[in-house]
């Protein structure tokens, strides 16, 4: 007999399926199996679904002011409603809510971004200028600078 919890898992890996979350960080946040994951995306987006490496920061996702705006705003979104938690529920609360009152986001760059401020890999830093938060790392040269009103970081 299937769970209650187990099938919460099902839901929320089809979800994220739905949404275009990787592969491989579905089934590490759910723990349903790599063929079932494949089946589902196959079904929902007609397409095999991507391999190869994964991005190793959010950084790779970070092209221009723009993109670090945007995540900046989604990360910032995402810690005043769900603090550093990163769970599946909070992830696609926060990528929805974002869609609806800004604008469209890759639920993957969402997903790094907020994992690598919990694991220190950038900060997110408020801007002493305009006190806007935002994506910090010094040795990138789109998140050395407050992407809204481009006031270098000291």
């Amino acid at each position: 007999m299937v769970e209650i919890a187990e099938l919460e898992h099902l839901r929320l890996a089809y979800d994220l399926i739905q949404a275009g979350l990787r592969l491989s960080i579905v089934r590490g946040m759910t723990g349903i199996g790599t063929r079932t994951l494949r089946q589902w995306w196959w079904d929902v987006h007609g397409v095999k679904p991507s391999n190869g490496k994964l991005p190793e920061s959010v950084l790779s996702f970070i092209k221009d002011k723009d993109s670090a705006a945007k995540l900046s705003a989604f990360a910032a979104l995402h810690k005043r409603l769900h603090g550093s938690k990163l769970t599946p529920e909070c992830l696609l609360t926060t990528w929805r809510e974002f869609q609806r009152l800004c604008a469209p986001v890759d639920i993957n760059a969402a997903y790094f971004a907020i994992r690598d401020i919990r694991a220190r890999i950038v900060v997110l830093a408020r801007c002493t200028v305009c006190s806007a938060a935002f994506i910090y790392d010094a040795g990138s040269r789109h998140t050395e600078r407050c992407p809204f009103c481009d006031t270098k970081v000291v």
